[in-house]
């Protein structure tokens, strides 16, 4: 995507400054009038009080990003003031939709009335607004993550290698942010380069040109993930990699599909599964052999001198035997968005009714003068707005692929059809790996999505409306 803004070659013109200053100020207008209405910054127990600790000390968390964390430390946290983080959040969320008006704009020519009132919406988009309002890494992880797509846009438009190392180093940070975000990153490192070679109509390159290029930027994703795993395993004191609890994390993931046999050679007897109170062939407590003191993981780290170091094996051994089982029962798990009382009980969940203790009340007072008490029981506007887009947020998650795959398909024509297929494969991405790795229901999960929805719609309503009036692109 040319941000600077558009090819000659395109017929599509250039958007006035005054243009964009204007969709700027009235996103920023709309952040402000969220501000005003409900400053109530908001915690998620458990995570935020890792995030909090981060800031407070720049400890790391083997479970957690701590890039969150230090961008806390050195922005809203010196000052602490609650209001700080909402504020500096929703300029990310700002960022976020100004990023989505310019790349419907000046990317894919998308006429002002759709990509502004795309931005717009995004603004005041339910999920935003209030994660927000949460000390959670959600609204910086998906700016990173939109960041990291805009950058493979521009690389896709001009093969500069700059952008694409941009791109991979953009989605190690999205990474970190919010591991979920990984399999897209990697996604992207892969897809980027595929589309700038083969979809492009303007590259007119060699076989022998195409495959140095494929292979340069091929070892820049490798080198760049490869480096920065070693370098997060020595800061962890862990082996290389994304995350330093990894096998812990994907317990949640497949404990339903270990067997006995996985832990072979671990030194840990299959006869564990035994012990473990909680059923573990009911995929819907998941989530609970990590947290639940009658969990699997629990039992691991009574019983091993290295949990983690056999929750890597089991868990490994467990998704190479049983691959389709594991689609199998994370399909089933998406239902339970249409299960009224899971999808209820999963919301009051994600709105943070979990109250902090005394203990964490007196930690986060001394921190940061900030008295949580009652918040958990504290509804605000953002907070029941959240809570009553249920229905939105899963229309999301299942409208998403189909929208991707016609946006494909009109999109293919275009003289830009490389970026109309960089929105429809990352919207399919996205779904894929909600769908692959995603062990509960969870609306939180849902936030980067609606980023996605509305630029497909976008731009789909513009080609409808350009086929009565294709003068509004020029």
């Amino acid at each position: 995507m040319d941000l600077a803004l558009a090819h000659k070659s395109t017929g599509i013109a250039i958007a006035p400054v005054r243009e964009l200053l204007s969709v700027l100020c009235a996103v920023l207008l709309v952040k402000l009038a969220w501000l005003v209405a409900d400053p109530t910054l908001r915690l998620y127990m458990g995570d935020s009080m890792v995030y909090l600790q981060t800031a407070a000390w720049l400890s790391g968390s083997p479970g957690r990003s701590y890039l969150y964390g230090a961008i806390l430390h050195f922005t809203a946290f010196p000052f602490g003031s609650p209001l700080l983080i909402i504020l500096l959040q929703s300029l990310w969320s700002s960022a976020s939709a100004f990023f989505l008006y310019l790349f419907l704009r000046a990317g894919l020519g998308v006429p002002l009335l759709f990509s502004a009132a795309a931005a717009l919406i995004f603004s005041t988009e339910p999920a935003q607004v209030f994660l927000e309002r949460m000390v959670m890494a959600e609204t910086a992880g998906l700016l990173a993550l939109v960041a990291t797509f805009l950058a493979y846009a521009r690389y896709i438009q001009h093969g500069k290698l700059h952008w694409y190392v941009a791109g991979c180093l953009l989605g190690l940070v999205a990474s970190n942010l919010r591991m979920s975000m990984l399999p897209v990153a990697v996604g992207l490192g892969l897809l980027a380069p595929f589309l700038f070679l083969f979809a492009r109509r303007e590259v007119t390159l060699s076989a022998w040109a195409r495959l140095r290029h494929g292979l340069i930027v091929m070892c820049v994703l490798v080198c760049s993930h490869l480096l920065y795993t070693h370098a997060y395993g020595l800061a962890t004191k862990s082996p290389p990699g994304y995350l330093a609890l990894t096998g812990m994390m994907r317990i949640g993931l497949v404990a339903p599909l270990i067997e006995p046999k996985h832990f072979e050679d671990t030194g840990v007897s299959g006869e564990i599964l035994d012990q473990v109170e909680l059923p573990l062939d009911n995929h819907w407590m998941r989530g609970s052999q990590i947290w639940s003191p009658n969990g699997l993981w629990r039992q691991l780290e009574e019983s091993a001198a290295d949990p983690e170091a056999v929750a890597r094996v089991i868990t490994r051994r467990a998704m190479l035997d049983h691959p389709l089982s594991l689609l199998q029962i994370n399909i089933e798990t998406l239902g339970g968005y249409f299960d009224d009382k899971r999808a209820h009980a999963r919301m009051e969940d994600d709105i943070g009714v979990v109250a902090p203790d005394a203990n964490a009340r007196d930690i986060i007072l001394k921190w940061m003068d900030w008295d949580v008490a009652g918040i958990d029981k504290k509804d605000t506007i953002a907070r029941v707005y959240f809570a009553k887009s249920r229905w939105w947020l899963t229309g999301c998650l299942f409208l998403l692929a189909p929208l991707a795959l016609i946006t494909l398909f009109v999109g293919w024509r275009h003289e830009r059809r490389e970026l109309y297929a960089l929105l429809a494969f990352t919207s399919l991405g996205l779904v894929a790996s909600h769908v692959l790795f995603s062990h509960i229901v969870s609306f939180r999960y849902l936030h980067p999505l609606p980023w996605f929805v509305l630029a497909n719609v976008a731009v789909l309503l513009a080609t409808t409306s350009t086929r009565i009036h294709p003068q509004r692109l020029r």
